[in-house]
């Protein structure tokens, strides 16, 4: 399944456009459901959200980061 990426507006991070994500797309990239990527976001665990008036979006930067920050390699 692909997903569509949006670069929103004129936003830069050192140069790069800005990708914002929605929880469903974030899911998909995780291999999680939906409800579990927005149960961590509640617990304060999962990967940084952007709150954008009542709409929830995730920055690809963001997400790649806590990838890394959370994974471990597999025993």
């Amino acid at each position: 399944m692909q997903t569509s990426r949006k670069t929103l507006g004129p936003a830069t991070d050192q140069g790069n456009a800005v990708q914002l994500l929605t929880t469903e797309e974030v899911a998909v990239w995780l291999q999680v459901a939906p409800k579990t990527l927005r149960n961590w976001r509640s617990a304060g665990i999962g990967p940084t959200a952007l709150k954008l008036h009542s709409v929830v979006r995730y920055d690809r930067a963001d997400v790649q980061a806590w990838i890394g920050k959370t994974s471990k390699a597999a025993a």
